[in-house]
């Protein structure tokens, strides 16, 4: 069954439609190291526990906070744990090793930044969607040759960025919902549809050169969560806010509607 987890914070707990499972920030590691939680409403049921940032590195042993870790998802019904720690902490390496290998005789997730692929062997890593060159196809089926299907997540992360051409960083200008719109008005260009980066985009000139407009709209974020089924990978990951415009069409997509 494919499953999609949805990040969602304190401020903005909405009721999530169905498949959608909740991922809530509100857990991080203390000293000792231990399982800490926000002050706060109760933790939704479901989902996974959301790991924040560690603010240093944690010294001792690690099999207290794990089995704290291994407690908390059994009480709030929850999948398993993603970790939003970036970049990779050497430090880290113990304790990420050993929640790991902890989760995943238990039956539950750890998904982690595309960073701790090769460090830890028995998680889920994390593959962005948003991509400025190359092609989505091949991005995710080396990761899935690399680590196996079953453990890559696809990190569905609308994108909306204006390149300057030539764009050797590969970085654009963000832009807002509101300001694509404008300039999808102002400029009335005509859209065309990216295979190799499962997006639309369009071009346009001014007094600085040429530029490249890629962005994401419902039908899009669909076909890359149908491209990722078609590879055999079960598992998504977007932040709540970002996609909750199109949730329906999500939701009615291949990689949902088929397994749930």
């Amino acid at each position: 069954m494919s499953r999609f987890f949805c990040i969602v914070t304190h401020e903005n707990r909405p009721q999530l439609p169905v498949p959608f499972s909740p991922v809530l920030m509100t857990y991080q590691v203390g000293p000792g190291p231990e399982l800490l939680r926000s002050q706060g409403p109760v933790p939704l049921r479901g989902g996974l526990l959301g790991l924040n940032a560690v603010p240093s590195a944690p010294e001792g042993d690690p099999n207290r906070f794990c089995r704290q870790v291994l407690r908390e998802c059994q009480a709030r019904g929850a999948a398993g744990v993603l970790a939003d720690w970036e970049p990779v902490q050497r430090s880290l390496l113990p304790l990420v090793r050993r929640l790991s290998q902890s989760l995943r005789p238990a039956g539950l997730l750890l998904l982690l930044p595309e960073c701790w692929g090769v460090a830890v062997e028995q998680a889920c890593i994390l593959i962005p969607s948003a991509l400025s060159g190359g092609a989505l196809e091949l991005r995710l089926k080396e990761a899935a040759e690399r680590y196996g299907a079953d453990r890559v997540a696809l990190a569905l992360q609308p994108i909306r960025e204006d390149f300057l051409l030539p764009a050797p960083s590969g970085q654009g200008k963000p832009l807002s919902r509101q300001e694509l719109a404008d300039l999808q008005v102002r400029i009335r260009a005509p859209v065309y549809w990216s295979r190799e980066l499962c997006a639309r985009y369009f071009t346009y000139r001014d007094g600085r050169g040429v530029h490249f407009v890629l962005f994401d709209d419902g039908d899009s974020l669909c076909r890359k969560l149908e491209l990722a089924d078609e590879l055999g990978i079960r598992c998504a990951a977007a932040a709540w806010a970002e996609i909750a415009d199109w949730s329906s069409a999500l939701g009615r997509s291949d990689f949902l509607s088929l397994r749930n």
